[in-house]
């Protein structure tokens, strides 16, 4: 009997399988107009399609069942998986096709899996565009170890540091995070886009003591999610993203009792295409090998031309035809077929298959997919050229154009930065567009013009007129004029190297940056009549965000609200007014971050005054009426005063340091003749 009883357990726990949705669709005109022919998830990176990169990432996370939810030219994607290597009975896993012409969004891919009751466990949620290394198994576990103990955990987002300004990060990604440090509960989550005021509910900050605010983190949209997160999806039609999904459960908490936990990880690589930007970033970061073992000497579709690597990432296939004279210079694919005429200099860029390169071609930075033709006396900067293009003789592509299947340029014509052209007029109401439904998919495209060459066939897409203004802006902010010139091409994989750089010189860059933007606040502060509360509630978002020690952000606020009258002051004679003045106002702001009866937080004041002091003329002279104001508001405690007297200078320039206490020493001994007449007293 308890043999039996054995069994049925063990059969019971091998049905538990991992399972993973893939959402092909990304709803958006990102990559219009090159997304014609081709659903987006199959458009290539580094020669192999999108989609590939994300199922070899679930695979080797030891994903078992994958459903891939497809809209937008879903035959393609059916086909594509059908005669890939996921269909054979060596693949690892397998792969299912989940095609619905109807959907219009993630929460409708969502609600149509819960009507199928395709998930019977806790699965993996990504885009059908994720480029990835990370080892899924451990936080699947670590997730399922969660769910044990509170069963309304629905979801655990995985996100990875990288800061503001990181390359990896485009402007869509920007978020501000509030995490419980104790167990990784996200408390509030907020896309911040182009916003210059984020508002955060004070409850955030004053119901929980661990609060984190973190706006270092890039949100890699991959998350592991509970059996019930297609049922919420289904319970809530205003839920049409995973980003809304997450709003929805943090607002309703308190109701529903469902919780959100968040994965930090530091060094794997995950990132999510999102936007030309982003296809640029992550092919290059797979040519320089960060994404291993995703990289092109390791063909993850398995096909027989493999390539090989050589010095400064060039890969070449076995039968590429490579003329005396040609310069393939760092981080260069070149696909099975193609061939490079001599005097051509080809960087950072990769090349399709059974392409043909003419002679004096210059290629810097660009995507050039299979099947095209650039003839001799070309320039191609920081482009996409689709599949079946011709660019005849002596035209020069400037960065940020897109040219899509089967276009036709030249010959001798310069195009203009950011330039999109097409190979034929389509009319308001031809079903076109990137996953977006017939009606949405209008569309504006002028004749053909003489300006693209005499044996052009090239018409210029725009924008959809009802296409969203925010995505617009974003597309032509990333994939226009504002990309890499020629200097700065290389300098797209430099924030690899530098992360492994002197992480004392990059702290002390935080500081800097940290005490720069804190100066900005108060000043806006006083412009603005912003209450101390809220500047509290400024300063600690800007310490997560630098990830600034509470060492030394006691320093820096007391030296900040001196500092500040020393800058707006002209007046030498006026500038201890200003400063008891500002102090004043500001005051509860100081006491929050050096409180009464709290001997390290007052010293860390000290010190910093004392530094600041040696390094500004005007505050060295005033020093002594400046402790003394701390001492009467309270802020400074005479054991403090006495203590930091008396330390003997560690640093260099001991002399100024001593030379500065003598200086204070009539202060030290009127607060110990008080002390003493006070003790008689009593």
């Amino acid at each position: 009997m308890s043999g039996k009883g054995k069994q049925r357990g063990a059969d019971i726990k091998q049905e538990d399988i991992l399972q993973a949705v893939v959402i092909a669709d990304t709803f958006n005109v990102r990559f219009a107009p090159i997304t014609e022919k081709k659903p987006r998830t199959l458009l290539p990176v580094v020669n192999v399609p999108m989609l590939d990169y994300t199922l070899e990432f679930l695979a080797a996370g030891g994903i078992q069942e994958i459903f891939v939810f497809c809209c937008h030219l879903a035959d393609q994607i059916r086909t594509h998986i059908r005669n890939s290597k996921w269909n054979d009975s060596s693949s690892p896993c397998t792969v299912t096709p989940i095609l619905s012409e109807g959907c219009l969004s993630m929460g409708d891919a969502m609600r149509e899996i819960e009507d199928k009751s395709l998930i019977r466990s806790d699965f993996i949620l990504v885009y059908g565009d994720i480029v990835s290394n990370l080892d899924l198994r451990s936080i699947i576990q670590e997730h399922k170890r969660r769910r044990e103990k509170d069963k309304n955990a629905v979801m655990t987002v995985i996100m990875k540091k990288a800061p503001p300004g990181h390359c990896s990060r485009c402007r869509e990604d920007d978020s501000l995070v509030a995490i419980d440090s104790t167990n990784d509960r996200i408390l509030h989550y907020l896309k911040t886009g182009n916003q210059k005021k984020l508002q955060l509910p004070v409850e955030v900050l004053t119901d929980n003591k661990n609060v984190q605010l973190r706006y270092d983190l890039l949100d890699c949209q991959i998350s592991v999610c509970s059996p019930q997160v297609p049922a919420l999806f289904k319970d809530n039609f205003d839920y049409l993203s995973r980003d809304d999904f997450i709003r929805g459960i943090l607002m309703n908490e308190e109701v529903m009792g469902n919780t959100i936990f968040g994965k930090i990880v530091r060094d794997e690589y995950a990132a999510r295409i999102s936007n030309l930007q982003m296809y640029d970033i992550i092919s290059r970061d797979i040519m320089s090998r960060w994404t291993y073992p995703l990289v092109p000497d390791n063909s993850i579709n398995n096909h027989d031309n493999s390539l090989s690597y050589g010095r400064h990432n060039v890969y070449l296939s076995k039968d590429v035809t490579l003329a005396r004279g040609c310069i393939l210079e760092e981080n260069v694919v070149v696909g099975s077929g193609s061939s490079i005429g001599c005097n051509t200099v080809i960087s950072q860029s990769v090349i399709g298959n059974n392409c043909k390169i003419g002679e004096n071609v210059k290629i810097t930075g660009s995507y050039i997919w299979d099947d095209v033709t650039i003839e001799d006396n070309c320039v191609i900067e920081t482009s996409v050229i689709c599949d079946n293009v011709t660019v005849y003789d002596g035209v020069t592509v400037n960065p940020g154009s897109v040219i899509a299947w089967d276009v036709k340029v030249g010959p001798g014509v310069r195009l203009p930065q950011g330039c999109m052209l097409q190979s034929h007029p389509v009319d308001d109401d031809d079903d076109f567009g990137d996953d977006l439904p017939e009606a949405d998919q209008g569309q504006q495209v002028t004749e053909s013009s003489p300006d693209y060459g005499a044996k052009s066939k090239a018409y210029e897409y725009r924008a959809p007129c009802d296409s969203d203004e925010e995505d617009e802006e974003l597309r032509q902010d990333i994939w226009g004029l504002t990309l890499h010139s020629d200097d700065d091409m290389s300098s797209v994989d430099s924030h690899k190297s530098d992360e492994f750089s002197d992480e004392e010189e990059e702290m002390q860059d935080e500081i800097s940056m940290f005490y720069t933007e804190m100066i900005d606040q108060l000043r806006r502060s006083e412009e603005e009549n912003i209450s101390n509360e809220n500047m509290i509630l400024e300063i600690n978002s800007l310490k997560h965000a630098y990830n600034i020690a509470i060492k030394d952000l006691h320093g820096m606020v007391l030296k900040s609200l001196v500092d500040l009258p020393l800058r707006q002051n002209t007046d030498g004679q006026k500038l201890v007014v200003d400063i008891k003045k500002n102090l004043t106002k500001h005051l509860p702001l100081l006491k929050n971050y050096i409180k009464p009866n709290s001997t390290e937080p007052q010293m860390d004041g000290l010190m910093a005054l004392e530094e600041f002091s040696l390094q500004e003329p005007r505050i060295n002279t005033v020093l002594v009426k400046i402790l003394h104001m701390l001492y009467d508001m309270d802020v400074l405690e005479e054991q403090v005063l006495f203590r930091w007297h008396k330390s003997i200078p560690q640093a260099e320039d001991i002399p100024e340091r001593e030379r500065l206490r003598k200086q204070v020493e009539p202060l030290i001994k009127w607060l110990q003749e008080a002390e003493e007449e006070s003790s008689d007293d009593e």
